[in-house]
């Protein structure tokens, strides 16, 4: 075993891959993070009353991309369909660059954007740690996920660098070529790492060579592996109510900015900033403290810190509504979030199918994810137009949270039970030879 700066546990063999796929997750996320503060100007700018009827759009997008992501995946190999995916989103942002690089943009482009960008990056995050479980066995995931999270936190830091220090001075188009570039470079990285899945990985070499083959089933099979799954049907609940937690956080956050800044580009800075104050507390966590934090709690523990912070501080936003909260609530969401929660999320797909992997976690992490926002935009316009935004969003949030830390907790149950049973399944056969 080799020591890495005392930061990962990783062998020998695995060193290229650990950095290659830190290098991939960097500029995935270095790309989305470009564009991400011009996004959240797009909600102000489309006015932020009409945010419950962009995220419906959101949903109804990713509900018919869902049948020909699964025809994609049945008929390309893995590093075919991934290279395809990540290039058809680079496209777009050089055709974006030309609507966006004229003087009076027409609003259907702003909302467009905003949808298009809510849709790459649930797509492509979602594909990547499906990659990175397709790449790396139950074992290695435990040691390096939190290793490979630090290098997308990486990326997420440079990309509000980028934004923060150019949007003034070029403006907002130029900067989605930079997006483009930046995203198209992660390419060479899926080819790499498969080839070194396949060749120089040391394990079982037929069980990893036939993971770069079209998977199985229809182009539905994502929604009907979820239904037949009580564990896959329990993520969704889970993934359902964060989705609540996040659209709320934002709302209230964008409505507060649009009183406090009237200026687009001041409103983009701003937001660029909270980028860059999460990204690098959540490089500092992840680089010191994920993984002993998962050893210290548990699983189950591990999964409801979020939860039950964001409960308790939409409590304090009821009583104290102001922007600096508010920031200080979402600063807490994104950090344990990105920091915490999200590589133990993902590692809850490590212990199903590959099937499942790739079909399932991406319908949930898409088409659920933005479901649950949109109807959670709804619930957040019904309570506040009868005049109960503050307690009557704090109630809600409450009871919602309950029931968000309860799944968790269930779900870190049956994650352990599924681990430990392959774990025994695999040890079996040798036994019998022995």
């Amino acid at each position: 075993m080799v020591s890495i700066s005392s930061l990962v546990t990783v062998k020998s063999k695995e060193v290229k891959a650990l950095f290659a796929s830190c290098a991939f997750f960097f500029l995935i996320l270095c790309a989305y993070y470009i564009i991400r503060p011009i996004r959240d100007e797009m909600v102000i700018a489309n006015g932020v009353g009409n945010i419950q009827w962009i995220l419906l759009a959101t949903v109804i997008t990713l509900i018919l991309l869902t049948p020909v992501f699964g025809w994609v995946t049945t008929r390309f190999k893995t590093k075919q369909f991934l290279s395809y995916c990540i290039l058809f989103f680079a496209s777009h942002l050089v055709g974006f660059y030309f609507l966006f690089n004229v003087e009076n943009r027409p609003a259907i482009v702003t909302q467009a954007f905003y949808v298009w960008v809510n849709v790459f990056n649930m797509f492509i995050v979602s594909l990547f740690w499906s990659f990175m479980n397709d790449v790396f066995g139950k074992e290695q995931v435990k040691r390096l996920f939190a290793f490979i999270a630090a290098g997308g936190t990486a990326g997420a830091i440079c990309g509000p660098i980028i934004t923060r220090g150019l949007v003034e001075n070029v403006g907002l188009a130029p900067l989605l070529l930079i997006s483009a570039t930046t995203l198209a470079l992660s390419v060479l990285l899926v080819f790499w790492l498969i080839r070194w899945q396949n060749d120089d990985y040391d394990n079982c070499s037929v069980s990893r060579q036939v993971k770069d083959k079209a998977l199985k089933g229809g182009v539905m099979g994502g929604f009907t592996l979820v239904v037949r799954s009580p564990y896959l049907a329990g993520i969704c609940v889970f993934i359902l109510l964060y989705a609540t937690s996040i659209t709320f956080v934002q709302i209230r956050q964008a409505e507060l900015v649009a009183e406090a800044y009237s200026v687009p580009e001041k409103r983009t800075q701003l937001f660029a900033t909270i980028d860059l104050v999460v990204n690098v507390l959540v490089l500092l966590f992840q680089l010191f403290l994920t993984s002993r934090i998962i050893n210290w709690l548990g699983f189950s523990k591990t999964l409801i810190i979020v939860p039950f912070g964001i409960t308790i501080g939409f409590g304090v936003m009821a009583f104290v509504p102001v922007l600096a909260v508010m920031i200080s609530l979402e600063v807490f969401r994104r950090v344990g979030d990105y920091a915490i929660m999200k590589p133990a999320r993902e590692m809850l797909f490590s212990v199903v199918s590959r099937e499942e992997k790739y079909k399932a976690k991406n319908f949930i992490d898409t088409t659920i994810l933005r479901t649950g926002s949109a109807s959670s935009s709804w619930i957040y316009k019904g309570v506040a137009s009868i005049g109960m935004q503050g307690l009557g969003i704090a109630a809600v949030s409450v009871a919602l949270g309950l029931a968000w830390c309860f799944i968790a907790y269930w779900l870190g149950k049956q994650f352990t039970r599924l681990q430990n049973s392959q774990i025994l399944a695999a040890k079996t056969p040798q036994s019998r030879d022995k």
